[in-house]
């Protein structure tokens, strides 16, 4: 039982229906622009109330929290994408998991892009946790600002553009 845990056993392992999982991609894939504008739409209001221009309450705040929750949801459609469309690569044994992550492609959603957006969503939930707790607003807007910068930051690099050579074939959605 312990190595079946480990390294997946000899029965056929679910799959996801293609076009539940084409579905869900495509909302995982059109979903990420709305998180970049709201990224920016509270990175603008974290700098302009760190100028003292508005006050921590209100549109600033709830751009914090609209953020933080539509990452959230980003982070679970592509989780069970990744379960999911992981099974479906490699049926969770050990030896074909090895042999994906030698195709850079797979590698580059499989370990790089899933770690580099779970590092963001912890920076997206510190940000805002830190701004909501300041007693200043100039403060709550330094945090918001820096926090959620670093994380679209991150973001921008994590996300498997079709520009980038080894993501040619993915479209823009």
């Amino acid at each position: 039982m312990p190595h079946e845990l480990l390294f997946g056993s000899d029965a056929p392992t679910m799959h996801m229906p293609d076009v539940l999982a084409r579905g869900m991609i495509g909302f995982h894939s059109g979903w990420r622009y709305i998180i970049l504008l709201l990224l920016l739409a509270g990175i603008i209001t974290g700098w302009q109330t760190s100028k003292g221009k508005k006050p921590f309450t209100g549109f600033t705040k709830r751009m914090g929290m609209f953020t933080m929750i539509a990452v959230d949801i980003q982070l679970i459609v592509g989780l069970v994408l990744y379960f999911f469309l992981l099974a479906r690569y490699t049926d969770m044994h050990m030896g074909k998991l090895t042999d994906q992550m030698r195709m850079p492609e797979f590698r580059s959603i499989a370990v790089d892009h899933l770690i580099g957006m779970l590092i963001a969503i912890i920076l997206i939930h510190i940000g805002y946790s830190k701004a909501k707790k300041a007693t200043v607003d100039a403060v709550a807007g330094k945090k918001q600002f820096g926090y959620f910068l670093a994380a679209l930051i991150i973001i921008l690099l994590s996300i498997p553009w079709p520009f980038m050579s080894i993501h040619a074939w993915r479209g823009w959605f």
